[in-house]
């Protein structure tokens, strides 16, 4: 954690750890470069420590100039559904002012090592980005050699790892803390919480405080009794809008449907400028109504939006997200069944007039494409389109009831 260059004589002692562990390094994996009598006086290296490099020869070039990541998109899915992610739910706003004033980056990685997430300060972002130190990012031993994350998951307690204790050189400014999360009935190993800033804001407070941090979510995962009141917010905006909390039905303003169907189409959240993008367009509306706007939804939900990112802290349903999953598996009737129509016809919000728009071609593309009767027929009732019409009337049997419908509406479309 920051506020440990303070003083003249903090300042030494980091210097001077930093002069030992960088010829501890160097003996080790560069003797040819070492200086025999200088790092003949130090200390031993520990054998944790030397266990580590050794196991990290094997798989990791010392050049290694960052981790291997992936991509982001799969990413970010498995952090939604992991129960990580709903523990530290409460402290994300505490954890990014801890990054922010003490100058450094906060991680949460699964058991594999693999980070699900961060927060950091901005000189800490751009420091981790070149390094990979990302979500996607693989911070196992085997991937990018002795780290804290990858002790701290192999050893199942807190590990400091400091300057050129890590084995790549290009990790040789950062000093990190990192404390496994176990599940705090099971045992089971799920992941761990990482600090991570350079080595001259080094302090004896972080690995204390990666292991509070890690033990408040631990107690995360335990049933709570306010669990059971986590209600599901189901927002059905595709035709007559209708959003319920629960059981209970909420009045709200159009522009609150706009805003509930902009952040559950966005669950990862959004800046406040994004959120104004995507609501508003060019619209000449202030930060301030949206911040105001944002804090009455807030009060109807009982407090579970979250901002820096915005974004809803609950489980949503969503019609349109409905549709769009039923088409993406091929359930064409299923998609048709959840489409009550438009998606917020009366919106001039640039995203949900797109998926409004979408949603439509979509569903008419795949009713056309299905030849099935049944679907035209369901299709027919959402569109006024004689496409759909003509293809109806080619599938269905000579003596069906509904051709009579058809050829009349067939006949009204081209008289309008």
């Amino acid at each position: 954690m920051g506020g440990g260059g303070g003083m003249g004589g903090m300042d030494e002692l980091l210097t001077h750890e930093r002069q030992r562990v960088q010829r501890a390094w160097l003996a080790y994996h560069r003797p040819e470069q070492a200086d025999p009598l200088a790092s003949a006086h130090d200390p031993p290296v520990a054998a944790e420590l030397l266990a580590s490099w050794r196991r990290s020869s094997q798989s990791v070039p010392q050049g290694r100039s960052g981790a291997p990541v992936e991509n982001f998109a799969d990413v970010q899915h498995a952090w939604e559904q992991s129960p990580l992610e709903f523990a530290s739910r409460p402290l994300v706003a505490e954890l990014r002012a801890l990054a922010d004033e003490g100058e450094m980056v906060v991680a949460i990685a699964d058991a594999s090592g693999r980070i699900a997430w961060t927060q950091g300060s901005r000189q800490m972002q751009t420091l981790a980005q070149r390094l990979n130190f990302v979500p996607g990012g693989h911070w196992d031993e085997a991937s990018v050699g002795t780290n804290a994350l990858a002790l701290a998951l192999r050893h199942h307690r807190p590990v400091r790892v400091f300057a050129a204790e890590h084995y790549v050189q290009a990790v040789h400014d950062w000093v990190c803390y990192s404390s496994p999360i176990r599940h705090p009935q099971s045992g089971e190993l799920l992941g761990v919480l990482d600090f991570s800033t350079t080595w001259e804001h080094s302090s004896p407070l972080g690995l204390a405080g990666a292991r509070y941090y890690a033990q408040q979510i631990e107690q995360g995962l335990l049933p709570d009794a306010a669990a059971p009141t986590l209600e599901t917010l189901r927002l059905n905006l595709c035709g007559s809008p209708e959003v319920h909390l629960g059981r209970r039905a909420l009045h709200l303003t159009r522009r609150q449907h706009e805003l509930l169907a902009v952040l559950a189409l966005n669950p990862a959240g959004l800046t406040l400028d994004a959120l104004h993008a995507h609501v508003y367009g060019d619209q000449q509306v202030t930060l301030s109504t949206l911040k105001s706007e944002i804090s009455t939804l807030r009060g109807l939900l009982g407090g579970a939006v979250a901002s820096r990112p915005y974004r809803l802290l609950l489980g949503v349903t969503f019609d349109a997200q409905s549709v769009e999953g039923a088409l993406l598996g091929g359930q064409v009737k299923r998609a048709l069944d959840s489409y009550g129509g438009p998606l917020l016809p009366y919106s001039r919000s640039p995203l949900l007039g797109y998926w409004r728009e979408y949603l439509e071609v979509a569903l008419r593309e795949a009713s056309l494409n299905s030849g099935d009767p049944e679907v035209l027929w369901r299709a027919a009732s959402h569109f006024d389109d004689p496409e759909l019409l003509q293809a109806l009337d080619a599938c269905l049997p000579g003596r069906d009831p509904r051709r009579p419908v058809v050829h009349a509406r067939l006949a009204a479309l081209v008289n309008r």
